[in-house]
């Protein structure tokens, strides 16, 4: 069973990878280090919905692991691609934490009601051009360009969870000197509270409220439509098992902000449960359209022992396709996560 799981899955990444690969010309890759895939292949509309490290990156209050009286589970995180992209960068490899983050996403710790994680080195999103790179493993840049975010959720009541992460930036600026240009790390640190209420079983609401540093107050607005000092909210209904619909709404707080009352639309069909087909969309205020589709496959779950086992599925693989449209302009984006847990 083991050796048919492994090849299957093995079949998969080359599938996808020489997909993308037919159009390295024309889309924006993003494979290194991320765990965006399902939340940016469901249009973004993420902040009521249940995961484990990409609800740090969207709503620390729905980080869910495990959290029942007296259980205690600890998780890793590897990108199976990690080896292949510090072979292919081992001559630009400035120091130790650079392949670190290629190879390990995080961890997490689940202790009773309260819940723990770390996302080690997640690729920054902003800077368009870095990520028009021929070669989809190229890692250059990636070290000035990376984002690692902490936090916690508690479970206050059965349909009641609470949630606070921080998000430290790095970044590169550039200084000349007597000795030529330099480039010297700079670091800023973000933070976001979340809430999420279960008002029935299948129904789910979500709040949070992003505060990024101002120096990189734009930083996740190119896709993800997150804006500085603005509370976002997200309601998600499973009319049965196999289909979430979600629906969030950008920026409620504040018009002088970016993405006011912007709305986010998704949805995740569960064909089996190894595999999940996702699309989204979303419209910004100036006219600019995006279309997203994805897919899930094969549920870690399924080989962990009942003890271990999430109480949301965890997927292997995740991919998002995005089509951006304005003005007769088009552009595409391919991103790939891709998660080993122990």
């Amino acid at each position: 069973m083991g050796c048919i799981v492994g090849k299957w899955i093995f079949v998969t990444f080359f599938c996808l990878i020489s997909v993308g690969g037919v159009f390295c010309q024309e889309y924006n890759f993003v494979t290194l280090s991320t765990v965006k895939a399902r939340s940016l292949a469901m249009g973004g509309a993420f902040v009521s919905i249940e995961d484990d490290l990409p609800s740090l990156d969207f709503n620390p209050a729905t980080f869910s692991l495990n959290p029942l009286p007296g259980k205690t589970q600890f998780s890793l995180f590897f990108n199976p691609l990690g080896p292949l992209v510090i072979a292919k960068n081992r001559k630009n490899v400035p120091s130790w934490d650079v392949p670190l983050g290629w190879l390990i996403r995080g961890f997490t710790l689940s202790v009773g009601r309260a819940e723990f994680g770390v996302l080690l080195g997640e690729e920054s999103l902003a800077d368009e051009k870095r990520l028009k790179r021929d070669d989809i493993f190229d890692g250059t840049g990636y070290q000035w360009e990376r984002n690692t975010s902490f936090g916690f959720a508690l479970v206050l009541a059965p349909r009641v969870s609470l949630g606070i992460a921080g998000e430290l930036f790095i970044r590169g600026k550039n200084e000349v000197s007597t000795g030529g240009e330099n480039t010297k790390k700079e670091l800023g640190i973000g933070y976001r509270y979340g809430l999420m209420i279960k008002t029935r079983n299948n129904l789910h609401v979500g709040l949070c409220f992003f505060d990024f540093p101002d120096a990189y107050s734009k930083d996740r607005m190119v896709l993800e439509r997150l804006a500085d000092e603005t509370l976002n909210i997200g309601v998600s209904y499973s009319p049965w098992k196999s289909l979430i619909l979600a629906l969030d709404v950008r920026n409620v707080s504040d018009e002088g902000k970016d993405a006011v009352r912007e709305p986010h639309a998704g949805v995740e069909l569960s064909l089996f449960r190894h595999l999940k087909l996702r699309g989204g969309y979303y419209r910004e205020k100036q006219g600019k359209e995006t279309i997203s589709l994805g897919l899930g496959l094969f549920d870690w779950n399924a080989v962990l022992p009942e003890p271990r086992r999430f109480l949301h599925p965890t997927l292997a693989v995740n991919t998002a396709l995005l089509v951006q449209r304005n003005k007769g302009e088009e552009s595409r984006w391919f991103i790939l996560s891709c998660i080993l847990r122990f």
